[in-house]
């Protein structure tokens, strides 16, 4: 998990509060939220969701940061809080190409944590 796509102290210090059994069912749920919220991120995107804190697309993105951060999910968490800020600010164009980026960033913090799980034998 040498790369920026697993900020390893986050993740760490999650692993060493809940224990590796906990942790390995929050991360298939982490997963699933993650998917859920990048596809929904696009829905919204995509049919031009308003702009502006409190909306529906801020509400999204805002919550794919804290969670990602939460992991450990840094190139994810670092994204997602730029386009925090772009959509607070009314600044986010409208791209469905953002979701894609979105679902790659996760997707290396997911090959991350499956290689530290075959190296280290933890969740």
């Amino acid at each position: 998990m040498g790369d920026d796509a697993v900020d390893l102290d986050a993740f760490a210090q999650l692993l060493a509060e809940v224990g590796p059994d906990v942790m390995a069912r929050l991360l298939d749920a982490f997963a699933r939220e993650a998917n859920a919220r990048i596809g929904r991120f696009a829905a919204l995107s995509q049919s031009h969701s308003p702009l502006g804190e409190g909306g529906d697309l801020h509400r999204e993105v805002h919550s794919l940061k804290s969670a990602a951060a939460s992991f450990g999910a840094a190139a994810l968490a670092k994204r997602a809080d730029a386009l925090e800020t772009a959509v607070e600010t009314r600044q986010y164009s409208h791209d469905p190409a953002v979701a894609a980026e979105l679902a790659t960033l996760f997707g290396r913090f997911a090959d991350a944590v499956a290689e530290y799980r075959r190296t280290s034998q933890t969740p």
